[in-house]
């Protein structure tokens, strides 16, 4: 058997294989925040084609951190209930669920966003920098959210440290030009994160697995954040991370190209006492023995499963994905109920 269909223990949680669905944006949420039954049947699927670990899309712990008007939110208890029943519906098959939670800072859609720094990263929206008492109503925004993905039944949250999103802003040097405590030097710009993962243990316990998904490259600088990559993994084994994800800030200029962020990844995993995972460019079989035999206990993927959500038997087949890394999938004009992979969009009644 590939190893990549054999059961994995990270910190405390077991999954049945080595395959996760990392975080999708789907474009099929509802406009009022909640999981739509769409989305929960798409869940579902994945999970019905052997998936052992599905991280949820982005869900925003804070309105002001809202990165656009169908993603899913988990800033109040009323959208409890329906991220329980769609999670119910895709542990009945065996399938672990994290929830990834996330603030978008100066990507976020108020008409000013915020950011460590005064900076842009959407045209036409300039965010200014943050207030300490605004960091400290974050921090407390990510507990309370991840307390309700507890409450919703969740195996697990993961936090977003990656893609330029308000977390990796302040960790990512080119983003945090802060001369408090938050910025300046690598322990300052990653206090943020501290306080957030110390948040969260204090609300949801010491033994509830928590995530982390963070860049393993930056869009400027890389030199300098390379160097703090180390120290990062450091602070994630302190506090028992249940496994870091490596992603990148430019995986959409990938195409073509797999295991694009493997060398980095492997690199930290060896060096520090953390279990990971890797996204970015994994396809087939050979990608994936790649990937595990660096030592990384599990594999990512994200695209792959929108334009197949049988991949999983496709791969015990001996087949690859036919993804081609086109990027088309995330484009904001797909319809709800038309499916987001030109490819299949030939297909009726595709999702």
């Amino acid at each position: 058997m590939h190893p990549v269909f054999t059961p994995v223990t990270l910190r405390t949680m077991t999954v049945k294989n080595r395959i996760a669905r990392s975080a999708t944006h789907d474009y099929v949420g509802n406009e009022t925040g909640y999981v739509s039954d769409l989305q929960a049947d798409i869940w579902e699927e994945l999970a019905q084609n052997d998936l052992g670990l599905f991280i949820t899309g982005h869900l925003y712990v804070d309105v002001l951190g809202q990165a656009s008007a169908s993603q899913n939110a988990l800033d109040h208890d009323r959208y409890i209930p329906a991220l329980a029943s769609a999670v119910k519906r895709v542990q009945r098959h065996g399938c672990k669920v994290v929830a990834q939670l996330s603030h978008a800072g100066a990507k976020a859609t108020p008409e000013v966003p915020l950011a460590p720094s005064a900076i842009t990263l959407e045209p036409g929206a300039p965010a200014r920098a943050m207030t300490r008492e605004e960091i400290g109503r974050v921090v407390a925004a990510f507990a309370a959210a991840a307390g309700r993905a507890q409450a919703a039944g969740c195996d697990g949250v993961q936090i977003h440290c990656a893609h330029l999103y308000l977390l990796s802003q302040f960790i990512t040097p080119c983003c945090n030009h802060r001369s408090d405590e938050y910025g300046g030097s690598r322990e300052n710009r990653f206090r943020i994160v501290e306080e957030v993962l110390a948040a969260v243990r204090a609300r949801c316990g010491e033994d509830y697995p928590v995530f982390v998904k963070i860049n393993s490259n930056a869009p400027e600088g890389d030199e300098e954040y390379a160097a703090d990559l180390p120290y990062m993994m450091e602070r994630f084994a302190a506090w028992k991370v249940e496994a870091v994800e490596f992603s990148g800030c430019d995986f959409y200029q990938r195409k073509g190209q797999h295991n694009y962020y493997l060398e980095r990844a492997a690199q930290l995993r060896k060096a520090a006492d953390q279990p990971v995972m890797l996204v970015g460019g994994v396809r087939t079989l050979e990608d994936m023995a790649a990937v595990l035999d660096r030592g990384i206990e599990m594999v990512s993927l994200c695209r792959p499963f929108i334009r197949q959500a049988d991949l999983i038997p496709r791969l015990r087949a001996g087949e690859g994905a036919a993804c081609v890394s086109c990027g088309q999938c995330s484009s904001k004009g797909s319809k709800p109920g038309q499916a987001r992979c030109i490819f299949n969009r030939k297909v009726p009644g595709a999702i």
